[in-house]
């Protein structure tokens, strides 16, 4: 999971390094931000539709993320809807 202030600079390129790196990353829309609305426009963009992300990124809201009690121990999940 990928959040931070700048979506078109840490959010963006953190995201794609992960999934450059075979992670499946989720990025919460309403857990990025930047100066101006078009720079998030633009990050949810590129993310979704950039050929080495967009099988590996998936936009969701922070309101559909949940971790479970036992992602501290060995067999934790996080569920994305």
């Amino acid at each position: 999971m990928v959040t931070g202030y700048s979506a078109n600079g840490a959010v963006l390129h953190t995201a794609t390094a992960a999934a450059f790196r075979g992670y499946n990353v989720a990025v919460p829309v309403d857990g990025m931000s930047a100066a101006n609305p078009y720079a998030e426009q633009y990050t949810a963009w590129h993310l979704l539709n950039s050929p080495g992300t967009r099988n590996r990124v998936v936009l969701t809201k922070t309101d559909f993320i949940t971790l479970s009690s036992k992602l501290l121990g060995k067999s934790g999940s996080m569920r994305i809807r």
